[in-house]
């Protein structure tokens, strides 16, 4: 499970440096969840074909994070955000009774919020 979500993750970030082959064959087998035979099946290829591209784009997509770090610094901006918006729910609980304080809380868990999106 670990590994999908790592490589859909991958892709989500690097995935347009790939050729439309390698996007077709990786979101067939991970986001379809398409069987190498049935892929092959669709492109006309065989299985071992269809293998090699998505080992191939795999590769690629590591690569390019090796270099970038895109995913390694969204996941530490994921995390540090939450953290905030822990906080800022701890902080809502001490200042129930100052309804300004409290707006001004949502207005930053808001912001914090579209920092990921």
């Amino acid at each position: 499970m670990e590994k999908i979500f790592l490589a859909t993750m991958l892709y989500d970030f690097y995935g347009e440096l790939l050729t439309d082959k390698q996007k077709d064959a990786f979101e067939k087998h991970f986001l379809e969840d398409l069987s190498l035979n049935e892929i092959g099946f669709e492109q006309g290829t065989s299985r071992q074909a269809v293998m090699d591209t998505i080992k191939r784009s795999e590769r690629l997509l590591l690569k390019y994070e090796k270099k970038l770090h895109l995913v390694d610094n969204f996941i530490l901006r994921k995390d540090r955000v939450e953290k905030i918006q822990n906080k800022l729910d701890e902080l809502s609980y001490d200042v129930s009774e100052n309804s300004k304080s409290l707006e001004t809380i949502a207005l930053i868990k808001s912001m914090l919020s579209e920092i990921l999106d």
